[in-house]
Protein backbone atom coordinates (compact mmCIF):
# COMPACT_ATOMS: atom_id res chain seq x y z
CA UNK A 1 0.00 0.00 0.00
CA UNK A 2 1.48 3.40 -0.97
CA UNK A 3 2.42 5.79 1.86
CA UNK A 4 -0.21 8.36 2.84
CA UNK A 5 1.84 11.14 1.20
CA UNK A 6 1.22 9.57 -2.24
CA UNK A 7 -2.03 11.03 -3.67
CA UNK A 8 -4.52 8.74 -5.46
CA UNK A 9 -3.57 10.22 -8.85
CA UNK A 10 -0.05 8.82 -8.44
CA UNK A 11 -0.75 5.67 -6.45
CA UNK A 12 -1.42 3.50 -9.51
CA UNK A 13 1.83 4.43 -11.28
CA UNK A 14 4.44 4.99 -8.56
CA UNK A 15 7.09 2.26 -8.28
CA UNK A 16 10.57 1.73 -6.88
CA UNK A 17 13.48 2.49 -9.20
CA UNK A 18 14.88 -1.00 -9.97
CA UNK A 19 18.40 0.46 -10.30
CA UNK A 20 18.36 1.44 -6.61
CA UNK A 21 18.94 -1.12 -3.83
CA UNK A 22 16.37 -1.64 -1.12
CA UNK A 23 17.03 0.80 1.70
CA UNK A 24 18.42 -0.89 4.81
CA UNK A 25 17.84 0.43 8.32
CA UNK A 26 21.61 0.83 8.76
CA UNK A 27 21.99 2.87 5.55
CA UNK A 28 19.10 5.15 6.49
CA UNK A 29 20.49 5.72 10.01
CA UNK A 30 23.93 6.52 8.58
CA UNK A 31 22.41 9.05 6.18
CA UNK A 32 20.27 10.70 8.84
CA UNK A 33 23.23 11.07 11.22
CA UNK A 34 24.96 13.16 8.53
CA UNK A 35 22.03 15.55 8.15
CA UNK A 36 21.94 18.83 10.07
CA UNK A 37 18.22 18.28 10.85
CA UNK A 38 15.83 15.27 10.84
CA UNK A 39 13.87 14.27 7.75
CA UNK A 40 10.19 15.31 7.68
CA UNK A 41 8.01 12.29 8.45
CA UNK A 42 6.09 12.29 5.13
CA UNK A 43 9.28 12.30 3.05
CA UNK A 44 10.94 9.69 5.26
CA UNK A 45 7.99 7.32 4.77
CA UNK A 46 8.25 7.53 0.97
CA UNK A 47 12.03 7.11 1.09
CA UNK A 48 11.80 3.99 3.28
CA UNK A 49 9.27 2.31 0.97
CA UNK A 50 10.71 3.21 -2.43
CA UNK A 51 14.29 4.54 -2.01
CA UNK A 52 13.84 6.37 -5.27
CA UNK A 53 10.27 6.48 -6.55
CA UNK A 54 9.48 6.41 -10.27
CA UNK A 55 6.41 8.58 -10.85
CA UNK A 56 6.14 8.69 -14.62
CA UNK A 57 6.36 12.15 -16.17
CA UNK A 58 4.29 14.63 -14.15
CA UNK A 59 3.55 18.34 -14.56
CA UNK A 60 4.24 20.41 -11.44
CA UNK A 61 2.13 23.43 -12.36
CA UNK A 62 5.30 25.56 -12.51
CA UNK A 63 7.22 27.24 -15.31
CA UNK A 64 10.95 27.97 -15.17
CA UNK A 65 12.48 31.31 -16.14
CA UNK A 66 12.70 30.13 -19.76
CA UNK A 67 8.88 29.73 -19.67
CA UNK A 68 9.13 25.97 -20.01
CA UNK A 69 6.61 23.78 -18.20
CA UNK A 70 8.43 22.16 -15.26
CA UNK A 71 8.04 18.39 -15.05
CA UNK A 72 9.56 15.65 -12.90
CA UNK A 73 9.55 11.88 -13.25
CA UNK A 74 11.11 10.55 -10.04
CA UNK A 75 11.98 11.16 -6.40
CA UNK A 76 15.68 10.53 -5.72
CA UNK A 77 16.99 7.85 -3.36
CA UNK A 78 20.07 6.60 -1.48
CA UNK A 79 22.69 4.53 -3.29
CA UNK A 80 26.40 4.51 -4.16
CA UNK A 81 26.20 5.78 -7.73
CA UNK A 82 27.20 9.37 -8.46
CA UNK A 83 23.87 10.16 -10.12
CA UNK A 84 20.16 10.27 -9.26
CA UNK A 85 20.76 10.38 -5.53
CA UNK A 86 19.73 12.58 -2.63
CA UNK A 87 22.07 15.45 -1.80
CA UNK A 88 22.00 18.38 0.57
CA UNK A 89 23.67 21.73 1.11
CA UNK A 90 26.53 22.79 -1.17
CA UNK A 91 27.92 26.10 -2.44
CA UNK A 92 24.68 26.78 -4.31
CA UNK A 93 22.06 25.05 -2.14
CA UNK A 94 21.40 26.18 1.48
CA UNK A 95 22.80 23.79 4.07
CA UNK A 96 19.36 23.06 5.54
CA UNK A 97 17.89 21.90 2.20
CA UNK A 98 17.76 18.32 0.88
CA UNK A 99 17.56 18.00 -2.92
CA UNK A 100 15.03 15.25 -3.70
CA UNK A 101 14.13 15.76 -7.39
CA UNK A 102 15.33 17.34 -10.63
CA UNK A 103 13.37 19.05 -13.37
CA UNK A 104 12.84 16.62 -16.24
CA UNK A 105 15.36 17.47 -19.00
CA UNK A 106 17.16 20.09 -16.89
CA UNK A 107 19.57 20.43 -13.96
CA UNK A 108 17.05 22.59 -12.06
CA UNK A 109 16.22 21.05 -8.70
CA UNK A 110 13.59 20.67 -6.00
CA UNK A 111 14.66 20.80 -2.37
CA UNK A 112 13.06 20.08 1.01
CA UNK A 113 13.74 22.52 3.85
CA UNK A 114 14.78 20.55 6.96
CA UNK A 115 14.69 23.31 9.59
CA UNK A 116 12.36 26.12 10.59
CA UNK A 117 13.33 29.59 9.37
CA UNK A 118 11.92 32.97 10.38
CA UNK A 119 10.11 33.29 7.04
CA UNK A 120 9.40 29.65 6.10
CA UNK A 121 8.49 26.50 8.01
CA UNK A 122 10.29 23.18 8.15
CA UNK A 123 9.11 20.96 5.29
CA UNK A 124 8.75 23.78 2.74
CA UNK A 125 9.56 22.67 -0.81
CA UNK A 126 11.74 24.98 -2.94
CA UNK A 127 12.34 25.12 -6.69
CA UNK A 128 15.93 26.05 -7.66
CA UNK A 129 16.14 27.50 -11.19
CA UNK A 130 19.58 27.96 -12.77
CA UNK A 131 18.34 30.56 -15.24
CA UNK A 132 19.14 33.56 -13.07
CA UNK A 133 18.87 37.19 -14.20
CA UNK A 134 21.94 38.42 -16.13
CA UNK A 135 22.90 40.85 -13.35
CA UNK A 136 22.87 38.13 -10.66
CA UNK A 137 25.94 36.23 -9.45
CA UNK A 138 23.77 33.53 -7.85
CA UNK A 139 23.70 30.08 -9.42
CA UNK A 140 20.02 29.47 -8.62
CA UNK A 141 16.84 31.52 -8.25
CA UNK A 142 14.99 29.88 -5.34
CA UNK A 143 11.21 30.03 -4.97
CA UNK A 144 8.92 28.25 -2.49
CA UNK A 145 6.37 26.06 -4.28
CA UNK A 146 4.68 23.93 -1.57
CA UNK A 147 4.29 24.01 2.20
CA UNK A 148 5.23 20.31 2.58
CA UNK A 149 6.38 17.26 0.64
CA UNK A 150 2.82 15.87 0.78
CA UNK A 151 1.46 19.14 -0.63
CA UNK A 152 4.08 19.06 -3.39
CA UNK A 153 3.07 15.54 -4.47
CA UNK A 154 -0.59 16.60 -4.41
CA UNK A 155 0.05 19.33 -6.98
CA UNK A 156 1.58 16.88 -9.49
CA UNK A 157 -0.48 16.03 -12.57
CA UNK A 158 0.45 12.72 -14.24
CA UNK A 159 0.91 13.11 -18.01
CA UNK A 160 -0.23 10.35 -20.36
CA UNK A 161 2.38 8.29 -22.10
CA UNK A 162 2.81 9.07 -25.77
CA UNK A 163 0.84 6.61 -27.95
CA UNK A 164 2.92 3.96 -29.69
CA UNK A 165 2.47 3.16 -33.37
CA UNK A 166 2.93 -0.66 -33.55
CA UNK A 167 3.98 -0.60 -37.22
CA UNK A 168 6.53 2.17 -36.70
CA UNK A 169 7.83 0.40 -33.60
CA UNK A 170 8.30 -2.86 -35.50
CA UNK A 171 10.00 -1.04 -38.39
CA UNK A 172 12.47 0.64 -36.05
CA UNK A 173 13.11 -2.44 -33.91
CA UNK A 174 16.39 -3.20 -35.67
CA UNK A 175 17.65 0.32 -34.88
CA UNK A 176 16.38 0.46 -31.31
CA UNK A 177 19.40 1.04 -29.02
CA UNK A 178 17.48 -0.54 -26.14
CA UNK A 179 17.45 -3.79 -28.11
CA UNK A 180 21.01 -3.47 -29.40
CA UNK A 181 23.01 -1.08 -27.16
CA UNK A 182 26.27 -2.65 -28.29
CA UNK A 183 25.85 -0.98 -31.70
CA UNK A 184 26.51 2.40 -30.02
CA UNK A 185 30.02 1.38 -28.95
CA UNK A 186 33.04 1.32 -31.26
CA UNK A 187 35.36 -1.66 -30.74
CA UNK A 188 38.29 -1.32 -30.64
CA UNK A 189 37.90 2.15 -29.17
CA UNK A 190 39.60 5.22 -30.60
CA UNK A 191 42.41 6.69 -28.53
CA UNK A 192 42.44 10.40 -27.62
CA UNK A 193 44.50 12.39 -30.11
CA UNK A 194 45.28 16.12 -30.47
CA UNK A 195 42.72 16.25 -33.29
CA UNK A 196 40.06 14.25 -31.39
CA UNK A 197 40.82 14.44 -27.65
CA UNK A 198 37.32 13.38 -26.52
CA UNK A 199 36.32 9.70 -26.79
CA UNK A 200 32.81 8.56 -25.82
CA UNK A 201 31.67 4.96 -26.30
CA UNK A 202 34.85 4.40 -28.30
CA UNK A 203 34.17 7.20 -30.81
CA UNK A 204 36.65 10.09 -31.05
CA UNK A 205 35.38 13.70 -31.18
CA UNK A 206 37.05 16.99 -32.02
CA UNK A 207 36.40 19.85 -29.59
CA UNK A 208 36.35 23.63 -29.86
CA UNK A 209 37.85 24.16 -26.42
CA UNK A 210 37.87 23.26 -22.73
CA UNK A 211 38.15 25.45 -19.66
CA UNK A 212 38.69 25.11 -15.93
CA UNK A 213 37.09 27.65 -13.58
CA UNK A 214 37.67 28.18 -9.86
CA UNK A 215 35.16 30.19 -7.82
CA UNK A 216 35.70 31.17 -4.18
CA UNK A 217 32.56 31.84 -2.12
CA UNK A 218 32.89 34.25 0.80
CA UNK A 219 29.19 34.43 1.77
CA UNK A 220 28.29 31.26 3.67
CA UNK A 221 25.25 30.06 5.64
CA UNK A 222 25.29 30.79 9.38
CA UNK A 223 23.12 28.01 10.85
CA UNK A 224 22.60 29.78 14.17
CA UNK A 225 21.60 33.08 12.56
CA UNK A 226 19.76 31.21 9.75
CA UNK A 227 21.13 33.53 7.11
CA UNK A 228 24.12 34.02 4.86
CA UNK A 229 27.03 36.00 6.31
CA UNK A 230 30.23 37.42 4.89
CA UNK A 231 33.02 35.14 6.16
CA UNK A 232 36.34 35.91 4.38
CA UNK A 233 38.24 33.66 6.80
CA UNK A 234 36.04 30.62 6.00
CA UNK A 235 35.59 30.64 2.20
CA UNK A 236 34.64 27.61 0.14
CA UNK A 237 36.11 26.85 -3.28
CA UNK A 238 34.25 25.31 -6.23
CA UNK A 239 36.03 23.84 -9.28
CA UNK A 240 34.28 23.27 -12.61
CA UNK A 241 35.42 21.85 -15.94
CA UNK A 242 33.56 22.36 -19.22
CA UNK A 243 34.29 20.91 -22.67
CA UNK A 244 32.73 22.62 -25.69
CA UNK A 245 32.41 20.11 -28.52
CA UNK A 246 30.72 22.28 -31.14
CA UNK A 247 27.49 24.01 -32.10
CA UNK A 248 25.53 20.83 -31.40
CA UNK A 249 26.71 20.88 -27.77
CA UNK A 250 23.64 22.93 -26.90
CA UNK A 251 21.29 20.29 -28.26
CA UNK A 252 19.78 17.71 -25.93
CA UNK A 253 21.62 14.38 -25.64
CA UNK A 254 24.68 15.67 -27.55
CA UNK A 255 28.16 15.58 -25.95
CA UNK A 256 28.66 18.71 -23.84
CA UNK A 257 30.66 17.38 -20.87
CA UNK A 258 30.50 19.45 -17.69
CA UNK A 259 31.64 18.82 -14.12
CA UNK A 260 31.00 21.09 -11.13
CA UNK A 261 31.90 20.65 -7.48
CA UNK A 262 34.99 18.65 -8.47
CA UNK A 263 36.40 17.43 -5.10
CA UNK A 264 39.86 18.88 -5.68
CA UNK A 265 40.57 19.77 -2.04
CA UNK A 266 39.77 16.23 -0.92
CA UNK A 267 42.54 14.99 -3.21
CA UNK A 268 45.13 17.30 -1.63
CA UNK A 269 44.54 16.61 2.04
CA UNK A 270 41.83 19.21 2.54
CA UNK A 271 43.73 22.18 1.11
CA UNK A 272 43.59 23.71 -2.35
CA UNK A 273 46.42 23.24 -4.87
CA UNK A 274 48.72 25.93 -6.15
CA UNK A 275 48.83 26.55 -9.88
CA UNK A 276 52.09 24.60 -10.18
CA UNK A 277 50.52 21.52 -8.54
CA UNK A 278 47.96 21.16 -11.33
CA UNK A 279 50.58 19.52 -13.54
CA UNK A 280 50.60 16.39 -11.30
CA UNK A 281 47.23 16.62 -9.53
CA UNK A 282 45.06 13.48 -9.33
CA UNK A 283 41.40 13.73 -8.26
CA UNK A 284 39.75 10.35 -7.76
CA UNK A 285 36.12 9.29 -7.85
CA UNK A 286 35.68 9.75 -4.11
CA UNK A 287 33.65 12.81 -3.20
CA UNK A 288 30.53 14.52 -4.51
CA UNK A 289 31.21 14.91 -8.21
CA UNK A 290 28.39 16.55 -10.17
CA UNK A 291 29.24 15.62 -13.76
CA UNK A 292 27.15 15.23 -16.91
CA UNK A 293 27.53 13.98 -20.47
CA UNK A 294 25.45 16.90 -21.77
CA UNK A 295 22.03 18.56 -21.70
CA UNK A 296 19.20 16.12 -20.99
CA UNK A 297 21.81 13.35 -21.06
CA UNK A 298 23.20 10.78 -18.59
CA UNK A 299 25.34 11.75 -15.63
CA UNK A 300 29.00 10.76 -15.53
CA UNK A 301 30.12 8.55 -12.66
CA UNK A 302 33.38 6.91 -11.53
CA UNK A 303 35.09 10.19 -12.44
CA UNK A 304 38.88 10.62 -12.28
CA UNK A 305 40.87 13.73 -13.23
CA UNK A 306 44.65 13.63 -13.78
CA UNK A 307 46.98 16.56 -14.42
CA UNK A 308 49.59 15.83 -17.10
CA UNK A 309 51.24 19.15 -18.00
CA UNK A 310 51.06 22.90 -17.36
CA UNK A 311 52.42 25.96 -19.12
CA UNK A 312 51.10 29.25 -17.77
CA UNK A 313 47.30 29.12 -18.05
CA UNK A 314 47.41 26.09 -20.36
CA UNK A 315 46.87 22.68 -18.77
CA UNK A 316 46.77 19.20 -20.19
CA UNK A 317 44.26 17.06 -18.29
CA UNK A 318 42.90 13.55 -18.55
CA UNK A 319 39.28 13.07 -17.46
CA UNK A 320 38.01 9.50 -17.26
CA UNK A 321 34.46 8.46 -16.38
CA UNK A 322 31.59 6.22 -17.42
CA UNK A 323 27.89 6.72 -18.08
CA UNK A 324 24.87 4.44 -18.20
CA UNK A 325 22.50 4.38 -21.16
CA UNK A 326 20.10 1.82 -22.58
CA UNK A 327 20.89 -0.58 -19.74
CA UNK A 328 24.63 -0.58 -20.42
CA UNK A 329 27.75 1.28 -19.23
CA UNK A 330 29.91 3.18 -21.72
CA UNK A 331 33.39 4.69 -21.33
CA UNK A 332 34.16 8.42 -21.41
CA UNK A 333 37.73 9.72 -21.85
CA UNK A 334 39.09 13.22 -22.46
CA UNK A 335 42.81 13.87 -22.76
CA UNK A 336 43.72 17.27 -24.08
CA UNK A 337 44.31 20.97 -23.53
CA UNK A 338 42.33 22.93 -20.96
CA UNK A 339 42.48 26.65 -20.37
CA UNK A 340 42.69 27.72 -16.73
CA UNK A 341 40.28 30.67 -16.58
CA UNK A 342 41.61 31.82 -13.20
CA UNK A 343 40.15 32.21 -9.72
CA UNK A 344 37.03 34.35 -9.26
CA UNK A 345 35.65 35.67 -6.00
CA UNK A 346 33.83 38.63 -4.49
CA UNK A 347 34.82 40.61 -1.40
CA UNK A 348 33.26 43.50 0.51
CA UNK A 349 36.63 45.25 0.74
CA UNK A 350 39.70 44.80 -1.52
CA UNK A 351 41.80 44.71 1.68
CA UNK A 352 40.20 41.30 2.41
CA UNK A 353 41.68 39.64 -0.68
CA UNK A 354 44.81 38.34 1.05
CA UNK A 355 42.76 37.03 3.99
CA UNK A 356 40.57 35.07 1.60
CA UNK A 357 43.52 33.62 -0.29
CA UNK A 358 45.38 32.66 2.88
CA UNK A 359 42.32 30.92 4.26
CA UNK A 360 41.23 29.22 1.02
CA UNK A 361 44.68 27.99 0.02
CA UNK A 362 46.11 27.21 3.43
CA UNK A 363 49.11 29.50 3.02
CA UNK A 364 50.20 27.74 -0.19
CA UNK A 365 49.02 30.44 -2.57
CA UNK A 366 51.91 31.74 -4.71
CA UNK A 367 51.25 35.43 -5.57
CA UNK A 368 53.87 35.43 -8.31
CA UNK A 369 51.88 32.92 -10.35
CA UNK A 370 48.92 35.26 -10.82
CA UNK A 371 47.89 38.67 -12.11
CA UNK A 372 45.33 40.23 -9.76
CA UNK A 373 42.42 42.13 -11.34
CA UNK A 374 40.11 44.03 -8.97
CA UNK A 375 36.94 45.41 -10.49
CA UNK A 376 34.90 48.41 -9.44
CA UNK A 377 32.40 48.07 -6.61
CA UNK A 378 29.08 46.60 -7.77
CA UNK A 379 25.63 47.32 -6.38
CA UNK A 380 23.63 44.07 -6.52
CA UNK A 381 20.32 45.84 -5.93
CA UNK A 382 17.89 46.76 -3.18
CA UNK A 383 16.44 43.24 -3.05
CA UNK A 384 19.77 41.80 -1.85
CA UNK A 385 20.39 41.74 1.94
CA UNK A 386 22.42 44.76 3.08
CA UNK A 387 25.40 42.61 4.09
CA UNK A 388 25.61 41.20 0.54
CA UNK A 389 24.60 44.21 -1.53
CA UNK A 390 27.98 45.82 -2.36
CA UNK A 391 30.86 43.68 -3.63
CA UNK A 392 34.19 44.02 -5.39
CA UNK A 393 34.70 41.36 -8.10
CA UNK A 394 38.22 39.92 -8.13
CA UNK A 395 39.89 37.64 -10.67
CA UNK A 396 43.32 36.04 -10.40
CA UNK A 397 44.59 35.21 -13.89
CA UNK A 398 47.52 32.80 -14.37
CA UNK A 399 50.61 34.59 -15.61
CA UNK A 400 52.08 33.45 -18.91
CA UNK A 401 55.85 32.79 -18.72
Amino acid sequence: MPPSAIPPALASRVSRNPQHPELTHERLEQFERGLPHPLPADFREVLVQYNGALLGVCATGLHDRLEREVRIDEVLGLHDKGWSQLEYGDENIPSDVLVFAQQYGSINRFGLQLADRPDSARGTVWFFDTHTPPESDDYFVASACAESFTAFLARLSPLPDAPVDPEAQAEAEGEDPWSHPETLEKVPADRPTPEKPLVVAGHGHAIEGARLEVYVTTWLPDLEAREYRYQPDRPTVMYSLEIHVGESSNEDSQPAPYASNIPVAAATGGRHPTLAEWSTLVVGSEGDWDAWYGNDAPSLHDNRLTGLERSGADLKLRWEASYSQYGRDFAFVFEGPVRHEGIRFDVKDPADIDRVLTSAFGGNHQPGEWTRNVGERQDRGVNVPADMRYVFPVTLVPRVP
